[in-house]
């Protein structure tokens, strides 16, 4: 739809309302952001009591609120050897701010913030990176933050500068900016109004706390959905279904979904927690391709992410060489892990035409997570395991690197949380587990709304490690379990695995078993539905793609809530398939 320009502070409204308004949102943000930073130039002309006149170059536009910083002639330098004049020096001496945009060949009126002007002085917008000073509101939904925030920063015009603050008042934020050395401020909202939801974006100058533009978009509930985390939707209300189709691998412990070979459709990538095999899903489950391990290299997690953007989504495995883990079901038999001997070696793969799937990055120190379309990684810290900083991830210079910080609370660490919008209100709050399997809801502002009265189990991969402490001479870590969180009619729920005993008098089953659950808060209590009933074994990793459900269950059958105690033994893993939209 048209974009509606109003009188006001810069303020402009816009709305969101189709897949192109949905681009549109954040381009349109972004470009109203840029057209005040364009770099530009020109000269004083006049200096009156009414006011300051510029003209600027080259056909350079000037938007009313634009500030100008202000250079006068200073001192010649010439050459040490020959004398020869060179040029001259420039001196800072103050600003002005553009009060009209209408211009009679670009002639601007303007005021004087600062300095004392004079006629013949240049004023200057820098071509070099603006210090932006980005700040969020906490009720703000996090995944059009996040869009916005990369779409400023892809732009290559700002160094977005990122501080905590308490509160949200201008003079606050823009004291915070001079802190930082930054000349503006930006503040980033998504405020409900009737039940719409919109973009909103203010700017104000450092220096005194102006308010110079205001730009404000409506959100459709469909770019919502294209924008939330994990990008699914289930139509209907989870209920126990029978599963459209299971299929037996060779071995499964790890699992995640993403084209990583640019034909159009996801693949499905399955690690045993050494090797790595890729499968198409059509008719039938095809292997397609085996990555194979190295000796003694043990698969914390798997993710799939397109962040360098060339149309094949990287494969990115968190490994630990030379660590004995211990599965949270044999606790019996805890191997310990040799903090001199094991290394965080985690690395990226990724598929080229000519030659298959190769590494393309090796031995990193880094945790790996996606949520959503972001790439979150956590530095290994010996001692302290994930006592390293939560970053998002960026592609830069050919490099992965840590970019954007992510604010956890205590106790929280890159595995086994989620982010969630209960009502999509606009409120995201956040899900996590701790090292016992218990969950914790926080609400947006970090503060503790509810812990599960029970466990959920432990989890699949756990270690020990020995400290020089008397006190705590072992320490056991794990990861956390994952934590999906999706959409139905009601709002957003998070999907949930049970980890549970599992009586049965058939032979060869083991003695554990795991349900699936989901979650719901109302604002007061906690509810759940039971989506799948006794697994056997034990279901290690799952993931959710629009509206359908794969999980890998290490065990020998599956039945569900109206259906228990059938199936078919199976010796390896087996990857069950559940349909939602269907239903």
């Amino acid at each position: 739809m048209s974009v509606v320009f109003v009188l006001g502070a810069g303020l402009v409204y816009g709305d969101a309302a189709s897949d192109a308004g949905m681009s549109n949102a954040i381009s349109g943000l972004r470009d109203g952001v840029l057209s005040y930073f364009n770099p530009s130039s020109g000269t004083v002309t006049e200096v009156g009591d009414s006011g300051v006149t510029i003209q600027l170059k080259n056909d350079n536009i000037a938007r009313k609120g634009m500030r100008f910083d202000v250079f006068r002639k200073g001192s010649p330098f010439h050459h040490p050897v020959t004398g020869e004049l060179i040029g001259y020096s420039e001196n800072n001496i103050g600003t002005v701010e553009v009060m009209e945009e209408s211009s009679a060949e670009g002639e601007y009126t303007a005021e004087t913030v600062k300095g004392d002007l004079k006629d013949g002085d240049t004023v200057r917008i820098t071509s070099s990176k603006i210090k932006l000073a980005f700040f969020q509101d906490r009720k703000a939904d996090w995944a059009l933050s996040e869009a916005f925030f990369r779409s400023l920063k892809d732009s290559g015009r700002f160094e977005l500068l990122e501080s905590y603050v308490t509160g949200y008042d201008p003079h606050v934020l823009a004291g915070k900016a001079r802190e930082l050395g930054a000349g503006a401020v930006l503040m980033f909202s998504t405020p409900i109004s009737e039940q719409r939801k919109s973009l909103n974006v203010k700017l104000y100058w450092s220096d005194d706390a102006k308010l110079f533009m205001e730009m404000e978009y409506l959100v459709s509930q469909r770019t919502l959905e294209r924008l939330k985390a994990e990008d699914e939707f289930i139509s209907s209300s989870l209920m126990n279904l029978d599963p459209w189709a299971s299929y037996e691998i060779q071995d499964g412990l790890l699992m995640s979904m993403g084209d990583v070979d640019n034909d159009g459709a996801k693949e499905i990538v399955v690690s045993d927690g050494q090797d790595i095999r890729i499968y198409t899903l059509k008719d039938e489950i095809q292997e397609v391709w085996m990555i194979k391990g190295k000796a003694g290299e043990q698969h914390l997690s798997i993710d799939i992410l397109d962040l360098n953007k060339n149309g094949m989504a990287e494969i990115f495995v968190t490994a630990l060489e030379d660590g004995d883990a211990f599965s949270g079901e044999m606790s019996d038999s805890i191997q310990p892990l040799d903090k001199k001997r094991s290394k965080l070696r985690s690395h990226i793969i990724e598929y080229g035409p000519s030659e298959g799937y190769k590494k393309t990055s090796v031995n990193m120190p880094y945790f790996f997570r996606v949520i959503g379309n972001t790439l979150l990684m956590q530095k290994f810290v010996s001692g302290r395991i994930f006592g390293g900083q939560v970053n998002e991830a960026e592609w830069k210079d050919g490099r992965y690197l840590p970019a954007k910080p992510v604010k956890l609370p205590e106790g929280a660490n890159i595995y086994g949380f989620t982010f969630v919008d209960w009502r999509n209100s606009g409120e995201t709050g956040l899900m996590t587990f701790d090292d016992d399997g218990y969950l914790t809801l926080y609400d947006h502002t970090g503060h503790s709304l509810w812990r599960s009265e029970k466990s959920f189990g432990k989890f699949e991969l756990s270690f020990r490690e020995t400290t020089h402490s008397m006190a705590n001479p072992v320490r056991k870590w794990s990861v956390r379990g994952r934590l999906i969180t999706i959409n139905t009619k009601r709002g957003q729920e998070v999907l949930v695995v049970k980890r549970v005993p599992f009586a049965s008098s058939i032979p060869g089953l083991g003695t554990t078993g795991a349900e699936v659950y989901s979650l719901w808060w109302d604002g007061s209590e906690m509810g759940s539905t039971l989506v799948l009933n006794e697994v056997s074994g034990s279901i290690t990793d799952y993931w959710v793609d629009k509206g359908k459900l794969f999980l890998i269950a290490k065990g020998s059958i599956i039945s569900l809530v109206k259906n228990a105690a059938t199936g078919e033994l199976a010796k390896g893993a087996m990857l069950y398939y559940f349909n939602f939209d269907s239903k």
